[in-house]
């Protein structure tokens, strides 16, 4: 649903990212797809099929809608969205809270673009382009809330941007910040491509488990003046593949440098062994459907909620 008709038989271009110690300053989602590129030994630009790319992003839908019915219970008049995307959890919150002003934002103006069309029609929904780590386009206590989903591992300077994110937040405003824990989608494709190749990919540099330990975001939280941990949930959902033809093809954003490489090197049919090796491992750790469609079980994330202190006037 977000990108225009006329582009559905574009493939989207994902150049290499620029990083800063590691950290992405493209968009979460961008940097993410990325990340998955670098565990296939792969630095240069890579095309995704649109199809694969919206499949991935409606994979997250349930912690989307976690995000979106936590705003909606707090009845935050005002809310910031950091990283979007093509558009969640924004659009979500702003047809649940018509009478609530969100903000959509992301690094990249491409991806705003495509966040408009997805909130075509909600007359509630703002946009802007920014990092996270600089929220200088908005003033101190202008928010009740800020959701960052699948966001705060790419950015730049983290500590810089929460102390952002508490400066823009309303006293006993909240932000939702959403990280993996757990990210078995990566888990079963580099299994497979270990299987095949004999040799583990390394660690991307741009790496979406990168707060994955325990007490990552929390540490940051308390070195954040003003603000502390309300509470956290843990979501685990599964990542929908679709059949073995789709989910071969998600495989590749991953695998495919090293795949090319093989065959390069004259393994002909390296792209073949390698998806019977990914479809067995999928068989054999329950990744079937009902449907008999394919699919990854164990996402597991983190969802931590960050309050800002009260005035000293509320205390």
């Amino acid at each position: 649903q977000e990108s225009k008709p006329s582009d559905r038989s574009k493939p989207l271009a994902v150049s290499s990212p620029d990083t800063m110690n590691g950290r992405c300053r493209m968009s979460p989602l961008h940097c993410w797809l990325l990340a998955l590129a670098w565990f296939g030994g792969g630095a240069a630009a890579c095309s995704i099929d649109p199809a694969i790319y919206v499949r991935l992003f409606e994979n997250n839908m349930p912690m989307f809608q976690e995000i979106a019915r936590l705003v909606q219970e707090a009845g935050a008049e005002a809310v910031l969205d950091l990283g979007t995307g093509p558009g969640e959890p924004s659009t979500l919150i702003a047809k649940a809270m018509p009478k609530t002003k969100v903000i959509a934002t992301d690094v990249q103006p491409a991806m705003i673009e495509k966040a408009k069309v997805r909130a075509r029609g909600l007359p509630n929904v703002e946009f802007g382009v920014a990092s996270a780590d600089d929220l200088s386009g908005y003033g101190a206590a202008s928010v009740d809330a800020v959701t960052m989903c699948y966001v705060l591992m790419f950015v730049p300077d983290r500590a810089r941007s929460l102390r952002e994110v508490a400066r823009v937040l309303k006293p006993r405003g909240r932000a939702y910040i959403a990280v993996w824990k757990r990210l078995g989608f990566m888990e079963v494709i580099q299994q497979a491509l270990e299987a095949l190749t004999g040799s583990a990919p390394p660690t991307p540099a741009v790496n979406p488990m990168a707060l994955s330990g325990e007490r990552a975001v929390e540490e940051l939280v308390a070195a954040t003046p003003d603000v502390t941990v309300k509470f956290e949930t843990m979501l685990t959902y599964s990542f929908k593949l679709g059949d073995a033809a789709s989910a071969c093809d998600s495989a590749m954003i991953i695998a495919g440098p090293a795949i090319s490489k093989l065959v390069a090197d004259g393994k002909a049919n390296a792209k073949e062994e390698y998806c019977k090796i990914l479809m067995e491992l999928l068989e054999t750790s329950g990744g079937m459907s009902a449907s008999g469609e394919y699919e990854v079980l164990e996402n597991t994330a983190q969802l931590l909620v960050m309050e800002k202190a009260r005035t000293q006037s509320e205390l």
